[in-house]
């Protein structure tokens, strides 16, 4: 009893700490539009590598084109174009924060 409440209690202020990372992380929250997805060979086994083109929007000033490639386990489905979501971004210089 006493091993799970130490447990708990771990979990609880690990979520908090995370929580408020993200939180306070870098860049502003932008909405991503995906252009252009592609799935590559030569991945990990039980991975697929992806390289996707999106349309970062922040919430002021103008959209940019960002590319990024990285590994994603198989069981995630593929980026779809026109699919949308929100990411961490820097619009001064055009970085994205995923």
């Amino acid at each position: 009893m006493k091993y799970a409440l130490i447990a708990a209690a771990a979990l609880c202020l690990g979520a908090t700490l995370t929580t408020q990372a993200w939180a306070g992380g870098q860049g502003t929250a932008c909405i991503a539009k995906v252009l252009h997805s592609e799935e590559l060979p030569y991945a990990w086994m039980g991975f697929w590598q992806a390289r996707v083109t999106l349309e970062v929007i922040p919430p002021s000033g103008t959209a940019f084109i960002a590319t990024l490639q990285n590994y994603v386990p198989w069981q995630k489905p593929a980026p779809r174009r026109g699919e949308t979501f929100s990411v961490r971004c820097d619009p001064a210089n055009s970085l994205i924060y995923w």
